[in-house]
């Protein structure tokens, strides 16, 4: 038996990098999946990929800034599933901007992809386990930027202290009733979201005490323990997965 075997799960942004990756290794613990993405095909080749190896999958597109598509994507998945038992809120976006010259539209933009982006999907499925009474977890992606302060990143960094912050509260409101919230806070991960494979080797030899770059498949792990039992009684936390960045 898998370590998620009977429970179904919902990602966001799930076509490519740390979500996919995370799908990946709730499958091969037994998870029935419902992914969305806002690049529709993107996600549905994927999840073509997944159901080769006979792995149960729901896929569509959606923009988790709007109710009505997160709802209509919540709305197919238990319609296929029964129930939602995990929900992961990976979706975002990330880009350097100089302070003093970010537009109102880069910062709306920011908080409106990686904030609301977690907001609507959590609300919506908090409201399904309440009226179903679903002891679920919520998974959330934050970042070592939630926890420390980087050149250009002011719009990012404080869209990822939100989501830490939105995590604990959702933990203490609806403890409980048994619903968990935890979010994990990646270093330097291997994904497209990042600058140039030079640019990143270079920071991991310099910052990172483990001397490489994550990859997805390090958050994945982590993602898999909060949200199977055996993390039961953990809830609120911020977990980095940074390689001990955070150590210097």
């Amino acid at each position: 038996m898998g370590r998620l075997s009977g429970k179904f799960a919902i990602i966001t942004g799930a076509a490519r990098g740390i979500g996919a990756g995370i799908a990946r290794r709730y499958a091969a613990e037994g998870c029935a999946l419902a992914l969305c993405d806002l690049n529709a095909a993107g996600v549905e080749a994927f999840a073509a990929e997944l159901r080769a190896q006979d792995v149960e999958v729901l896929a569509l597109g959606a923009d988790v800034t709007q109710r009505d598509s997160v709802q209509k994507f919540l709305d197919a998945a238990v319609a296929q599933f029964g129930q939602v038992d995990v929900l992961v809120n990976n979706a975002g976006i990330f880009f350097n901007a100089v302070f003093e010259d970010m537009s109102d539209e880069q910062w709306e933009s920011m908080l409106k992809v990686n904030v609301t982006g977690v907001f609507l999907p959590s609300q919506i499925v908090i409201r399904h386990w309440l009226a179903n009474d679903i002891r679920g977890a919520i998974v959330n992606l934050a970042s070592i930027s939630s926890l420390i302060a980087f050149t250009h990143s002011a719009a990012y960094g404080t869209s990822k202290a939100a989501v830490a912050g939105l995590t604990r509260h959702i933990a203490l409101q609806y403890g409980p009733q048994g619903i968990r919230a935890n979010a994990m806070a990646p270093g330097i991960i291997d994904t497209s979201m990042l600058p140039s494979q030079e640019d990143m080797q270079r920071w991991a030899q310099e910052r990172i005490p483990l001397r490489r770059p994550g990859t997805p498949e390090d958050v994945a792990e982590l993602a898999l323990f909060l949200a199977c039992d055996e993390s039961r009684y953990l809830t609120g936390t911020i977990v980095p997965v940074d390689g001990g960045w955070l150590l210097d």
